[in-house]
Order: structure tokens, then C-alpha cells, then sequence
């Protein structure tokens, strides 16, 4: 079972246990102890099985591995990074913490989910509306049904929820819920680590999206990537999907890249709405501006 598949185990109760286990003393305490701190006896007086919710997103935490068990202890996983294990930065670099374990650990626990969050960056931003209606209809007529096992309103929420939490995707509310594939926030968040922190530093888009797929094999080229495009038709060569080529623009915009086109190197396509290609969208490289996120 992945946490895609159990509805207790959200965002919010996996960062609270862990903002918890980041600050007590050696980063381990006992799972009793963990769980009534973070669901008093107050609150649990008359529920008929005490803490579920806290339960199961301990048990999410030690199948992936950000946690350990031994002795009657839980504690954060001493093989993590440094950083994500810092008391004062850990929290913050939670969700890229997950996405590694999630999609670039080589669990196969995972790969209903890595799968559901690759198909759901190959939609075309400007086109697609991220609702349960819409995944239902799209992964029926896209012949994936099989592979994603999209079954029911439950399994899009956890999607939707963690994909938020991830910055792979965002939701509003102008129409009712709606969930927009947009990896903005993941991109700029790994930019430091993706150029290698070299500020300034000129690279292929090719080498960065490679470097990109390498960290989060969700995004094209990336194995998770690849299985989505083998069912549903690979993408024209060298064109990056609309998500991709969306963030890349924004992140543009917002000053912390530069994308440039040089004559005498491979392009990349940036496809725009309705699939459109101008001279904003054949690029060759790209320059990290070392703004700070």
C-alpha cells in the first residue's frame, strides 16, 4: 500500500510528527509517547480505536523510510541528509525529503504513486481542470485506467493533497475545487541543487532536464515519465510537456532563471496554449540567477 492508497497519512499529520521529531532530544521517542502528545487523551476519550490517523502516517513514515523503529522508539532516519535532519531547516526541505523517498528511492511501494503524479504533469495546464470528474473521464479515455487505478474521489484527494504539498501541482477555488498541474514550486525550490550551486552558470535546458528527471523521475525522461508516455504516446523530440514548459516560464518571469537561445546549439521546444511554438519557446540553455527562494 502506498500513500496514495491511505486517506489518514496527510501532509499535515506526516509534518507534524516529524516538526515534533526534529526538535526532542537524539530525534527519537517512544510511538506512545508521539501519539499522545499529538492527539491528547482529551480528544480520544470516546473514539471506539484511539489514533488512527496518527497511527497509520507512522506507519506511511517507516515504510518510505524518513522514520525508523527500534526498541519501542520511532526516530528520524539517521541515513537522510544532514540538512533534512537539521532542527532548523528540516522542516522546510520536508517535501523534497518525501518526493526523494517517494519517487527516487527505487521503491516499488510507491509506483502507483509516482505513476498518478507523472500522468498527471503530462496534462496540458492550459486545457486541463483538475477535478475527480475530469481524472475519471481523462484516464478512461487515455486508456490508463489499469495502470493508475484511479478508482474513486478518495484516491484523487491524496494525489491532490501531496502533489500541493510537494509543489507539483496547486489547487483554487474559482469554480468549485480544481487542481492545476503546475511544478513551479518543486523547480525553484531544487534550482540551488540542479545547477550545482553555481550561480550564474550557463547549461544545456537538456543537461537541466535530465539533471531535473534524474532528482524527480516524474518529470520527462524520468522513469515514471517514461511508463506514462508509453501508454498514452511520447512527446515530439526535444518538446518539453506545457507543465514543464509553464514553470520554466514563470520561474523566468519571477527572475530566478534566464532562458537563452544560441544558434549554434540543440533546442528545446516550450510549447505555449493550444500547443503554440514561438521564439520564446525554442531554447537552448538556461542560467540560474541565484535569486533566493
Amino acid at each position: 500500500m502506498s500513500v496514495l492508497k491511505e486517506p489518514l497519512a496527510t501532509p499535515s499529520r506526516i509534518r507534524g510528527i516529524y516538526r515534533y521529531l526534529l526538535q526532542v532530544e537524539g530525534q527519537r521517542e517512544k510511538r506512545e509517547v508521539i501519539e499522545k502528545i499529538l492527539s491528547p487523551n482529551e480528544l480520544v476519550k470516546n473514539a471506539p480505536f484511539p489514533r488512527p490517523m496518527l497511527s497509520r502516517s507512522l506507519n506511511e513514515m517507516c515504510k518510505i523510510k524518513l522514520l525508523l523503529e527500534e526498541n519501542e522508539e520511532t526516530f528520524i532516519n539517521p541515513n537522510l541528509p544532514e540538512d533534512a535532519r537539521d532542527p532548523k531547516i528540516g522542516d522546510r526541505l520536508l517535501p523534497n525529503t518525501l518526493a526523494n523517498l517517494f519517487f527516487a528511492s527505487g521503491s516499488t511501494d510507491d509506483r502507483d504513486f509516482g505513476n498518478v503524479c507523472a500522468w498527471f504533469l503530462v496534462q496540458d495546464i492550459y486545457e486541463f481542470h483538475g477535478t475527480w470528474k475530469v481524472v475519471e473521464r481523462e484516464v478512461t479515455q487515455q486508456g490508463v485506467g489499469e495502470l493508475l487505478k484511479m478508482s474513486n474521489n478518495a484516491l484523487f484527494g491524496q494525489m491532490d493533497d501531496w502533489m500541493c504539498y510537494m509543489g507539483l501541482a496547486w489547487g483554487h477555488a474559482l469554480d468549485g475545487r480544481v487542481t492545476v498541474p503546475d511544478p513551479s514550486l518543486y523547480i525553484k525550490r531544487n534550482l540551488k541543487d540542479l545547477f550545482e550551486e553555481q550561480v550564474g552558470t550557463k547549461i544545456l535546458l537538456q543537461v537541466f532536464i535530465d539533471r531535473l528527471a534524474k532528482k524527480c523521475p516524474l518529470f520527462e525522461t524520468g522513469q515514471f515519465r517514461e511508463t506514462i508516455e508509453e501508454h498514452i504516446g511520447y512527446r515530439q523530440p526535444n518538446y518539453l510537456s506545457t507543465s514543464t514548459a509553464f514553470a520554466l516560464f514563470r520561474l523566468q518571469d519571477e527572475g530566478y532563471i534566464q532562458l537563452k537561445r544560441e544558434s549554434d546549439a540543440d533546442l528545446m521546444i516550450l510549447p505555449k496554449a493550444n500547443n503554440q511554438v514561438d521564439d520564446d519557446g525554442r531554447m537552448s540553455h538556461i542560467i540560474w540567477e541565484g535569486k533566493a527562494v
